[in-house]
């Protein structure tokens, strides 16, 4: 029994002795952990993405009213209705404008017969001058008071001719092609001159203001391309000009910008204009994924360390100066051209054998 236990004993031990040894240099590699690596490159400046919202206006939208004062009687269109130039819009009560006008033309009637009467006695004086049987002086008083019913007249068709100018000014008329966008009065209101009663869009392309920081404005021009969002669309846009002065209340600049014919814009909806600014500092540009937390609220990177066994995992503090939705920009102490890990560094401490592989940048 003893002897046939040992033949078992004596096969492992043969067997185990067949087997290579590992070697002091197979050890380290064998245990390294592969990571992907990219270089670090500072570049003179960083990108930072700015978006300011803005709204699409129409440079020609404008509130139209009365040049009068009256009682609005009628309003003829509604919101959201198309218009033609001259097309009536809305009326006044002219009532008694058209009273006026009415006494006005029996005035000149009167007057127009006065006339004649004065005409036919003058002629019939004449004719009695003529037989020696008239003095001059009714002659004379009959052409002055020729004179005054003429100056009467003139008078009267003037004050007509303004009337129906009133009358005509009773009605709003559409100064353009265009929407009615609002409404602010209703029929049976009392209007002042110029008090806006319908707010008129033109048919024409809308354009873009955006408000945009002092600070800015240095670095734009009308030569460079920009785009705008519009409906999650990214439209190109034209810079046209600036406003002269900085909006009080958002310390900014107005720009206008004139979109490409054919966009489907509404007046008064949000647009985003979007603009790169070149920060002049040094930083170099790594992966969002390559960051990680470090001590007392500060970010690290880990990169691949050269040693005499090969590569090793160390930290490096920097400073975040910029971050998107994709890179991060940073400064701090690291080298140039040094591989940053980028992938892995939840499995990854300080000192820990690895073994690098460039990735793209």
């Amino acid at each position: 029994m003893i002897r046939a236990s040992l033949v078992p004993l004596a096969l492992i031990a043969v067997l185990a002795g067949c087997q290579p040894q590992a070697t002091a240099t197979d050890q380290p590699e064998a245990s390294a952990r592969e990571v992907v690596t990219q270089p670090l490159t500072r570049q003179p400046y960083y990108p930072v993405e700015h978006r300011f919202v803005g709204r699409i206006a129409s440079s020609a939208t404008s509130g139209v009213g009365f040049e009068l004062a009256g009682v609005v009687e009628q309003i003829q269109v509604d919101t959201g209705q198309r218009v033609q130039r001259g097309e009536v819009m809305a009326r006044l009560d002219d009532a008694l404008l058209r009273s006026e006008e009415t006494q006005l033309e029996a005035n000149l009637r009167q007057v127009a017969a006065q006339r004649e009467l004065v005409d036919a006695t003058i002629a019939r004086q004449q004719t009695l001058q003529d037989q020696g049987y008239q003095s001059q002086q009714q002659l004379d008083e009959l052409n002055s008071q020729q004179l005054e019913l003429d100056a009467l007249r003139q008078q009267l068709e003037a004050g007509l001719n303004a009337n129906r100018i009133r009358q005509q000014k009773s009605r709003l008329l559409a100064p353009f092609d265009g929407v009615v966008s609002q409404r602010q009065l209703a029929p049976g209101q009392v209007v002042s001159p110029g008090q806006p009663v319908l707010t008129l869009v033109p048919d024409q392309q809308g354009e873009a203001r955006v408000g945009v920081p002092v600070r800015l404005l240095s670095r734009l021009s009308p030569e460079q391309q920009y785009q705008v969002r519009l409906y999650q669309q990214r439209y190109p846009a034209q810079l046209l000009g600036r406003s002269a002065e900085v909006d009080a209340t958002t310390r900014t600049v107005e720009l206008r910008f004139a979109l490409p014919e054919g966009t489907p814009v509404v007046n008064g909806d949000l647009v985003y204009l979007e603009l790169e600014e070149q920060v002049p500092q040094s930083a170099a540009r790594v992966p969002l994924e390559a960051l990680v937390s470090g001590l007392r609220g500060r970010w690290n990177l880990m990169v691949a360390a050269q040693s005499e066994q090969g590569y090793q995992v160390e930290r490096r503090d920097i400073t975040l100066l910029h971050a998107d939705d994709h890179y991060a920009y940073v400064e701090g102490a690291f080298d140039e051209q040094e591989p940053v890990i980028i992938t892995g560094l939840q499995a990854l401490s300080s000192g820990q054998r690895i073994r690098p592989r460039s990735g793209k940048e």
